[in-house]
């Protein structure tokens, strides 16, 4: 059988869709792989949290999966840990996440036992993130300390003293990946955002360790 001559017009037309089929097989092999990857890699850290937990995917494997921790142990109670895949299915979608500066996340939201004594935000010190800050501080106005990695701490009162020690020690090891830290007493009270890209050569478990020790460190005393 013959098979059908491609009229010019047409070619560029099968080209581009051969080229995002073949795409899309590629990304959700990558994604696949990844989501596996960073899935046993989160497993391997969360006794530091303790707790039962329950998986499940965000949508389908190739986009990420979700983790509940019941009955955590102190200073958490609960919480969700969850890890969200760029769209490399879809090629340029893919191409216009990166151009924008996205990366695979990691997001872990967290009840703690007690309520903590002061609330801060962590956040680049330059950007849209602070101004939105400044824009809606609350009663009392947000005042900042630059900290390691470009960010930028906010707190409520003079932004040194012990909070200023325990999050400037934990941006040191981990602030190149954080794109946003908050402790507030709402809830959760516990909130973190970080890129995964670089992050998952550490391993999860002095990761989590790190982020206990912070919330330990600010821990109401008494």
């Amino acid at each position: 059988m013959q098979l059908p001559i491609l009229s010019p017009a047409a070619r560029p037309w099968w080209i581009l869709l051969a080229v995002l089929a073949g795409g899309y097989i590629l990304g959700t092999y990558l994604n696949r792989r990844r989501s596996k990857d960073l899935g046993l890699w989160l497993q391997a850290g969360l006794g530091v949290i303790g707790g039962q937990t329950l998986w499940k995917w965000v949508g389908t494997m190739s986009s990420g999966a979700q983790v509940r921790i019941i009955g955590a142990t102190k200073p958490f109670r609960q919480g969700e840990i969850l890890y969200l895949l760029l769209t490399r299915e879809f090629l340029p979608l893919w191409g216009i996440e990166l151009l924008r500066g996205k990366r695979d996340l990691l997001v872990v939201r967290a009840e703690l036992t007690a309520k903590p004594a002061r609330e801060f935000e962590v956040v680049p010190i330059r950007g849209n993130l602070r101004e939105t800050l400044d824009r809606n501080p609350g009663a009392i106005p947000w005042q900042w300390q630059e900290m390691p990695a470009g960010l930028g701490l906010a707190t409520h009162i003079d932004p040194g003293g012990q909070t200023a020690a325990a999050v400037g020690k934990f941006l040191e090891v981990y602030g190149p990946f954080v794109q946003r830290l908050s402790l507030r007493k709402g809830s959760p009270q516990l909130i973190l955002f970080a890129q995964l890209a670089g992050l998952e050569r550490t391993p999860a478990k002095e990761f989590l360790a790190g982020v206990r020790n912070l919330v330990a460190a600010l821990e109401p005393k008494g």
